[in-house]
Formats: structure tokens, sequence, C-alpha cells
């Protein structure tokens, strides 16, 4: 008796599975087609552009490499070390710029 108790269970568990999955699908489903993508600042870069031909060009990458050449060079003014990395870096910076 136990045992097709059990069985019963489990065959309305997956029932219940089987219809709820769909029904879950159409209720979260975007009802308006796609949505419009994000106006971006034309300075700061939000996130990487993944889909770049090249990682240089990228402003979110370059951004980055910003704030780490600045820290760099706060570096080089408050102990007098790395500063000979802090202009190489800021020389490569402005050579991507220049480019």
């Amino acid at each position: 008796m136990i045992a097709k108790e059990l069985a019963r269970l489990a065959a309305a568990l997956l029932i219940g599975a089987a219809l709820a999955f769909p029904v879950g699908l159409w209720v979260a489903g975007d009802r308006e087609g796609a949505a419009e993508p994000r106006a971006r600042s034309s300075r700061a870069a939000v996130g990487r552009a993944i889909y770049s031909p090249s990682v240089r060009d990228d402003p979110y990458f370059l951004d980055r490499q910003r704030e780490g050449i600045e820290a760099l060079e706060a570096e080089c003014r408050r102990t007098g070390e790395l500063c000979a990395e802090a202009r190489q870096a800021r020389q490569w910076l402005e050579e991507q710029a220049a480019n």
C-alpha cells in the first residue's frame, strides 16, 4: 500500500512539473520583444565590449589601464619607487590615444 501511494505521488509530481515548467516560461517571457539597449555616455565605459576585435581600442580596457597608471604614478610620488614603470605605462597610454 505504501509503494502504491509513493508511485501515485511521484506520478503527480512529474505531471505537475511537466505542466508548471511551460507555464512558468510563458509567464516570465518578454511580452514586448527585445529591450532597447541603454544609452552609454561617451566618456565612461560601462563594461568591456566583448565583441570588440581589439582590446586595445576598447574604452573600458583603456579606462582600467588609466586607473592602474594613475596608481603607479601616485606610488612614484609617494615613495619614489616604480617611477620608470609609471613613465613607460603613461607613454604607452598616450600612444594608444594617438592611434
